[in-house]
């Protein structure tokens, strides 16, 4: 005689599985992160540590080489480039992100970070202003896109 499985425990499987499947679509094609600065910013490479000062303005709001405000550029809406930034070089989720730019609007009158809806919209923004400093997949850095920006850091 066969024993049969509970149908709450089948359910739970099913759920489990859409959750993890769901999650999944999120990646990056490469799995590499470009964190990117305008070209003409005299900064080479940054450390994570450095990119992340810099990305939140802990220490600085102006880039010390050119005197520039320093402009975070974020993505609008979930999405594992930006999933990633937070984790890995941020060590934040982003929910205590947007907390952090609130506070430092409400704070001191600080303009919040620049948000795009894609990589492309972020090199495009990033090579027009110098302080600029955002994150992108490292394939979107291929053809004329390469050449606008300059990469300071690359996280796996």
């Amino acid at each position: 005689m066969k024993k049969l499985i509970p149908i709450e425990f089948v359910v739970s499987l099913i759920i489990l599985f859409l959750l993890i499947s769901s999650s999944s679509f999120n990646f990056i094609a490469d799995g590499r992160i470009a964190i990117i600065v305008n070209n003409d910013n005299p900064a080479e490479k940054l450390t994570a540590g450095e990119a992340k000062l810099y990305w939140l303005r802990k220490i600085k709001k102006r880039w010390p080489e050119t005197n520039k405000n320093i402009l975070p550029v974020d993505r609008k809406a979930k999405c594992a480039e930006r999933d990633a930034f937070y984790a890995k070089i941020l060590n934040m989720s982003a929910d205590d992100v947007e907390s952090y730019f609130s506070n430092r609007q409400y704070q001191s009158a600080e303009k919040p970070q620049d948000k795009f809806t894609s990589d492309s919209e972020i090199i495009e923004f990033v090579s027009k202003e110098i302080g600029a400093i955002g994150f992108v997949s490292q394939s979107a850095l291929s053809g004329d896109a390469k050449s606008k920006v300059k990469v300071v850091l690359t996280i796996e």
